[in-house]
């Protein structure tokens, strides 16, 4: 089972955010086929959001080939989604980095002050992971 983080002030829409943490929930082995994902009301009523929202999130996955609905007994993860690509490994990643690099060129950050924090993360991120 996968415990989402929805931010509702976020700039990314909820939909979205709904997605990308299914997806990493995924990639991440958190979440492994055939596991039942949480019903849209149940979803919806979690986070106070329309059931809409999460709707269209499963349906986006779905589209993926992610999650399947079963008539009857809900949505799952897919079978086939136990070992993610390279391609959706990257996808993936290129997304997160996408809402983040948007966010600070919102915030006006100079590309040379992105590069430099980009690179101060990924060795932080590196040395967190040793051994």
């Amino acid at each position: 089972m996968i415990y989402l983080r929805l931010q509702p002030d976020s700039p990314i829409p909820m939909y979205l955010q709904i997605v990308e943490q299914v997806r990493r929930g995924i990639a991440g082995g958190q979440l492994t086929p055939d596991e039942e994902l949480p019903s849209v009301r149940a979803l919806a009523s979690r986070h106070l959001i329309n059931p809409n929202t999460v709707a269209r999130a499963y349906l986006e996955l779905e589209r993926e080939g992610l999650v399947a609905k079963r008539r009857g007994a809900g949505t799952y993860v897919s079978s086939e989604a136990g070992g993610l690509s390279a391609y959706q490994q990257s996808r993936i990643v290129a997304d997160l980095l996408d809402a983040a690099l948007a966010t600070a060129l919102d915030l006006g950050i100079p590309a040379h002050r992105i590069r430099s924090l980009f690179d101060e993360r990924l060795k932080n991120a590196r040395t967190e992971r040793m051994p």
